[in-house]
């Protein structure tokens, strides 16, 4: 569901351009609309891990006030064009509802019981909200490192990397020339 329909637009945005890895400004009352590339909210815990809070692509709002809870950031996956929302915009009903569902995906995702089976849905749902169609499968142009898929499901690199080397002889993924990751059709 695009977010974009809820943001009356009797003003031009200005658009903030982002690299890939680049961390998006925050404030206590600033939201940002993402209008082209892919990010991820962050967090930490107490022991210093990186929590992914979730993936938002073009439409999506993100921003402090929405997570208001510290440390927050927003990190580019890719390379990000976004608009400051203007002060006092009234974040809607649905963009919070948005929000709930896409977050209910992921926990549900990373409380699967096999690492082997989150891991795969984790990239089924990546793919299946960012990536593009091809012939064979959908290609997701958005980088993860071992480390992150770690990370983001609770294990080890090294369980990453035996599962993802795994999941490519059994032809469930593979990698186009430029490195992004493949899904394959089944």
């Amino acid at each position: 569901m695009s977010l974009n329909s809820v943001i009356t637009k009797p003003q031009k945005l200005k658009q903030h351009q982002f690299k890939r890895r680049q961390l998006i400004p925050l404030t206590d009352i600033l939201l940002w609309r993402i209008d082209a590339g892919v990010v991820r909210t962050l967090s930490k815990n107490e022991e210093e891990n990186t929590i992914t809070l979730g993936f938002w692509g073009q439409g999506d709002i993100v921003g402090q006030p929405l997570f208001p809870s510290y440390p927050y950031q927003v990190e580019c996956l890719t390379i990000v064009e976004a608009s400051i929302l203007p002060r006092g915009y009234f974040y809607t009903q649905e963009v919070m509802l948005s929000h709930i569902q896409k977050t209910q995906e992921l926990l549900r995702i990373i409380h699967s019981r096999k690492i082997k089976l989150r891991l795969l849905r984790l990239l089924k749902w990546l793919t299946d909200r960012f990536g593009n169609q091809l012939p064979e499968g959908k290609i997701l142009d958005m980088r993860l490192t071992h480390q992150e898929l770690a990370e983001i499901i609770g294990t080890s690199r090294v369980t990453i990397t035996r599962l993802l080397n795994q999941f490519e002889k059994e032809q469930k993924i593979g990698w186009s020339q430029n490195n992004c990751l493949i899904i394959f059709n089944h």
